[in-house]
């Protein structure tokens, strides 16, 4: 079945003048509760004892079968002849299977006794959710990206209505990896990140496809707009990522003289990046909330943290209104150290920006979990520490007076870094320190690093056993940042701080005017990046023609493969901008895929005996229908053992209804008899 492309245009996508969908009003609330509730009592049935989680995920699973796939989609209700009023309800399959699995989570970390028949269910709920996707992929792409996984929901839980939010956010906040991994819905944040579906202006429940990814129009391409890309933002940020670093560099190393230097073009220059930075991070943070914050977010803070106390102590040196206990250059040399203190976080900073690049994403994962997992290593450590601190410091005041508590408790932090010295105890309080500090010594070398090692391991087999999910969910991360930020004109940070500069002036224009003011000083700011973006946009475009006029998604014919003859695209246009006439890369296309195919019959048929006979393609067809009567086989036996079950219950069911009744007319003959005195 061919696949249908996503509307070209708002009014293909069905919307009114405020971009609501006219033909499927979303279900309310209490509607995709109930849908919730249904699924949730399908997959209790489904999977009323904890199985192998593999019999869920393998293909061809013999738990999830056609049937319950159909009752998957029959939990949705609606009027089953109605086409359009049956995909009202069944747009928010995929965000309610996902909903019943952060359920069955919620149940797994309360009901431990129970946890592994939750986390099956779950997962259950999941391998459904990637099964309809997979499906609804072949049948309807618009209907799968804009309404199963683009359009956001509400769903009422304990008398509140949650916070709309759709499919693609949820799967990646639960990190339902199994979802996150199908095929549809990578292709969704594929079009994502590429900028072709974007966010509606006047709704902003829903996604439209951008109208202009098919023209071949210098000024549709060479637009403001397209910086709200995900992909051109990343590029953007790697760009001035570069440029801070640079800039770092230069302040950190060209100090020259011990004097107190006046405050250098670079290094302001510097502190405007870091400024700007800052400020976004405030807003994102306000805006987005608590999804936001990720292990990123608290590394930047730290590293901004820091760059702000160097600016204080710099600027003290230079105008000392504050501190002025010591003189301005303890100060400057302080602004330098600190600013040399986070030199690290600079360049490890680059890997944020990196990270779509898959393998820096997957070592990146690993790095997380890493931390993670040390977590519980640094928490022993401390309770461990603070017990032989006080017993240590217990020692020193024995004698009711404190000696050596500095050298202590540098010994034991140095310690856990395996440098520790026994010289320290051995002469104080014996045998009592020594014994104390032997103990010490044991619990964290042999016991605590051991732990740690081990933890690093397992989070390390963990994510590379997991590699190619845990770096698409990354990747959904990554794109969600961008899509989620609020601004509707995006300047990439640092040149938010010129859009504050002209907030002012914007407030008191009138709403065109501000737009126009808005988009002139866009276009002046990303004229280098927008000539990038036109050179590379327009020769998509015709790409782009090309599949839509063959009836084909816009995605397809992105590489030429060697064993299709038939697809690919060919564009021979080297100018700058690809200005060629559009029919001359479409007939260059189809001439050069008419001679490869010509060439590959013309050598096949120069020996008469070299193609195989019609009967092999039969016999191979009947490879793939072998499987299914050993599924059937498999099925046939199963259902009759539960026949035979049944059967069994039922014949326990009626000897006991017939118990209960000889028992009842006994009761009414008894209370029929006279009562003689």
């Amino acid at each position: 079945m061919s696949e249908n492309p996503l509307p070209t245009s708002r009014q293909d996508c069905q919307t009114d003048h405020y971009g609501n969908i006219i033909d499927l009003m979303p279900p309310n609330s209490r509607q995709v509760l109930r849908i919730a509730l249904n699924l949730k009592y399908l997959i209790d049935k489904l999977i009323p004892i904890a199985i192998d989680e593999s019999e869920i995920v393998k293909d061809g699973s013999n738990v999830l079968t056609p049937k319950v796939i159909q009752l998957t989609y029959e939990a949705c209700g609606g009027d089953q002849s109605n086409k359009e009023y049956q995909q009202k309800y069944r747009a928010v399959l995929v965000f309610c299977l996902i909903k019943v699995s952060s359920w069955y989570n919620q149940l797994s970390s309360v009901e431990i006794s129970n946890s592994k028949l939750y986390d099956v269910r779950s997962i259950t709920a999941q391998q459904l959710a990637k099964i309809i996707i997979a499906k609804e992929e072949k049948k309807n792409l618009h209907f799968l990206f804009m309404q199963m996984l683009l359009r956001k929901y509400a769903i009422n839980e304990n008398d509140k209505d949650v916070e709309p939010t759709n499919a693609v956010e949820m799967a990646t906040d639960l990190h339902c990896t199994i979802v996150i991994g199908s095929n549809g819905f990578q292709r969704c944040l594929r079009w994502l990140w590429r900028g072709w579906i974007v966010q509606s202006r006047h709704d902003p429940m829903i996604f439209i496809k951008e109208e202009r990814i098919a023209s071949t129009k210098f000024w549709h391409h060479f637009n403001p707009e397209r910086i709200k890309t995900p992909k051109y933002q990343n590029i953007l940020q790697i760009i001035f990522s570069i440029l801070f670093l640079l800039i770092f560099t230069s302040v950190v190393n060209g100090k020259s003289g011990t004097t107190v230097a006046p405050l250098a073009p670079i290094e302001g220059i510097f502190f405007v990046f870091t400024f700007g930075y800052i400020c976004d991070e405030i807003f994102k943070l306000y805006y987005v909330g608590v999804a936001y914050f990720s292990f990123w977010t608290l590394f930047n803070d730290t590293l901004y943290l820091v760059i702000l106390f160097s600016m204080f102590f710099r600027f003290n040196s230079i105008f000392p209104t504050f501190l002025k206990n010591r003189p301005p250059e303890y100060w400057d040399r302080i602004s330098y150290r600190l600013l040399s203190c986070a030199a690290p976080l600079v360049w490890s900073r680059l890997l944020l920006y990196l990270e779509s690049e898959r393998f820096v994403g997957a070592m990146m994962v690993v790095l997380k979990h890493m931390m993670k997992e040390s977590l519980v290593f640094f928490v022993l450590l401390i309770l461990i520490m603070l017990g032989f601190v006080q017993g240590f410091l217990g020692l020193d005041l024995s004698d009711g007076e404190r000696e050596i508590t500095a050298p202590i408790l540098t010994n034991l932090v140095i310690t856990v870094f395996g440098m520790g010295s026994f010289d320290a105890f051995e002469h104080f309080a014996p045998p009592y320190a020594a014994f104390l500090y032997y103990s010490y010594c044991f619990i964290v070398s042999v016991i605590l690093l051991n732990i740690l090692i081990a933890l690093y391991s397992n989070a390390y087999q963990h994510v590379v056993e997991n590699a190619d999910d845990e770096y698409m969910a990354l990747m959904s991360q990554k794109t969600l940042r961008f899509i989620r930020a609020p601004d509707e004109d995006v300047y990439v940070s640092p040149l938010n701080l010129i859009e504050l500069c002209f907030k002012p002036i914007m407030c008191l224009l009138n709403e065109e005017r501000r737009k126009d003011l808005n988009y002139l000083v866009m276009l002046i700011l990303y004229s280098p990046m927008l000539t990038y973006v036109v050179s590379k946009e327009i020769r998509e475009a015709k790409r782009i023609k090309y599949n839509r006029m063959k009836n084909l998604p816009d995605d397809s014919n992105e590489v030429d493969t060697p064993w299709d003859l038939g697809d690919g695209f060919f564009d021979f246009d080297e100018s700058l901008f690809g200005y060629s006439d559009d029919r001359n890369g479409f007939r260059a296309t189809l001439s050069m895929n008419r001679r490869s195919q010509q060439l590959q019959r013309e050598a096949e048929r120069s020996d008469k005996n070299f193609s195989v006979k019609n009967d092999w393609f039969k016999e191979v067809k009947r490879i793939s229908n072998l499987r299914e009567p050993a599924i059937s086989s498999e099925l046939s036996a199963l259902e009759e053992r539960l026949n035979k079950m049944n059967q069994h219950t039922n014949k326990e069911s009626e000897g006991i209804r017939k118990d209960i009744q000889k028992l009842l007319a006994l009761k009414s003959n008894d209370e029929d008899r006279p009562i003689w005195n």
